[in-house]
This record gives C-alpha cells, sequence and structure tokens, in this order.
C-alpha cells in the first residue's frame, strides 16, 4: 500500500484569504501552474489509480495528474474538505467582524465552532473511514484532497489530536506519502514535499 497525498493547486478563494470550507472556488492562475508542474512530475511515476476530492480545485488539480498518468480519475466524497459553515467566503477580519466572540474563544484556549459547521467529531470520523478504505488498496493510490484533509490524516496517522492546530502544514500541490511497514503499521515518508514547484509554492492553508 503506497498512498500519495496531494493538495490542490492556489484556488480562487486561497489568492483571495478567505476561508473556502466547502465553497466550490476554481484554480486560479498560479494554482493551475501549479497542478501542470504536479502532473509533470507524476507522469513518469506507477500508479494504480488517481482519486479525488470532489470539489472543483482538487479535481481540476486530478484531472490534470489522471491526465499525465493515463489513468481515470474517481471521486471520494469522504475527501472534501471541512465544512465550516457560516465561516466560509469570508476573511480574517470580516471573520473577526462577524463573529466577535471568535476572538475571546482563542484568548481562552478554546476553538470557536461555526454556525453551522461540520464538527471536529464528525470529520475525524469521516477521514478515518476513508484512510481505512484507503489503506486496503493494492498498489500506489494518488488522491488530491484539501490542506485540512492532509493535515488531519497525518495527525490521524501518528496519533495526534485533529484539535491540536499547525502540526502539518500543507503547500499548494504539495505531496505527502505515507506508507505501511513490515509490521502493517502506517507511517509518514514523506510530508510537503513541493520540489517541483520551485518559485511559485504557495503555503496559506484556508482550506
Amino acid at each position: 500500500m503506497r498512498l500519495i497525498l496531494i493538495r490542490h493547486g492556489e484556488s480562487e478563494g486561497n489568492a483571495a484569504g478567505v476561508l473556502q470550507g466547502r465553497l466550490d472556488y476554481g484554480l486560479s492562475e498560479r494554482g493551475a501552474r501549479q497542478a501542470r508542474l504536479t502532473a509533470e512530475r507524476l507522469a513518469s511515476h506507477g500508479a494504480d489509480r488517481v482519486l479525488s476530492s470532489p470539489l472543483r480545485r482538487a479535481s481540476t488539480t486530478a484531472a490534470l495528474i489522471a491526465e499525465a498518468m493515463q489513468l481515470e480519475l474517481a471521486l471520494e466524497e469522504d475527501l472534501a474538505e471541512y465544512d465550516i459553515g457560516a465561516g466560509a467566503g469570508l476573511t480574517g477580519p470580516e471573520l473577526r467582524e462577524k463573529f466577535p466572540e471568535l476572538l475571546e474563544a482563542r484568548a481562552r484556549g478554546e476553538r470557536f465552532l461555526y454556525p453551522g459547521e461540520e464538527g471536529r467529531d464528525v470529520f475525524q470520523a469521516r477521514l478515518e473511514r476513508a484512510l481505512e478504505r484507503l489503506r486496503q488498496l493494492e498498489g500506489t493510490t494518488v488522491a488530491v484532497a484539501h490542506g485540512g484533509v492532509i493535515g488531519a490524516l497525518c495527525h490521524l496517522v501518528v496519533g495526534l489530536d485533529l484539535r491540536r492546530p499547525g502540526a502539518f502544514m500543507v503547500g499548494n500541490c504539495s505531496l505527502t506519502e505515507i506508507t505501511q511497514d513490515r509490521s502493517g503499521r502506517l507511517v509518514i515518508a514523506r510530508h510537503n514535499d513541493m520540489c517541483h514547484l520551485e518559485g511559485i509554492e504557495t503555503t496559506l492553508d484556508r482550506g
């Protein structure tokens, strides 16, 4: 089992600095360049399948990769980004203005919950389900998802609480590889590999 996780290219929402969640932004011009370079890097790599979150910023990135690898693309609903509810589509200043209690919660060391948010427990259960399915697949799987999803999957692999922020940075179109050791334990073989994006890296993670 070999799982190569790729965050989508920079989206229009990333470029605008908004919290995206499930809002369906397309790729920015830079994001499209990142996706093409990622496809070129993976073209000569062997894989058995390409999967993607159904959101457009991920599926557009994945389609370029699948074409370069001469594989079919399949959508995986459980790889969709965390649903941030009423916080989606807003910049940092807009979030603080609309939800003044956000700063109060942070000052107390608490995580603020936006109205309509998916919930971390639901998110964790969804990703545990996805990871269990993915680890059962033979060969190499390329899966295009989101910063929040890939970071959370890494948390699950190493046994960290998903509520712990910032443990794993995930740049746009970076590669993170998860494999199994001889005992069957999942391990992170590489993380946030952006060697193919020299000069056009973007790391802001708002979904």
